[in-house]
């Protein structure tokens, strides 16, 4: 059977009770850019689609965030002092 969405996060399997589809993006809570995002297909409108049949096959669905371009995540080695170097 084809794959319902075409990305490479999207998993479909039969189980016992049917179908089951959804997003491994999403359920471990990825964190994708936006330019990352739109070159997966991963846009407003397909996330949107997306969500909406993981609702309807399991009653719940969730989807990647996408992170601003302009909101930069704080680096690691910002957020702790180097050894012997003053705060």
């Amino acid at each position: 059977m084809e794959k319902m969405v075409n990305c490479s996060y999207w998993k479909e399997y039969r189980g016992i009770n049917g179908w089951i589809m959804f997003c491994s993006a999403g359920a471990f809570a990825k964190e994708f850019n936006q330019e990352y995002a739109e070159k997966l297909g991963c846009t407003a409108e397909q996330r949107t689609i997306c969500n909406k049949t993981m609702k309807i096959n399991m009653g719940y669905g969730l989807v990647p965030k996408i992170l601003d371009d302009k909101k930069k995540k704080e680096d690691p080695a910002d957020a702790v002092t180097a050894p012997g170097k003053p705060a």
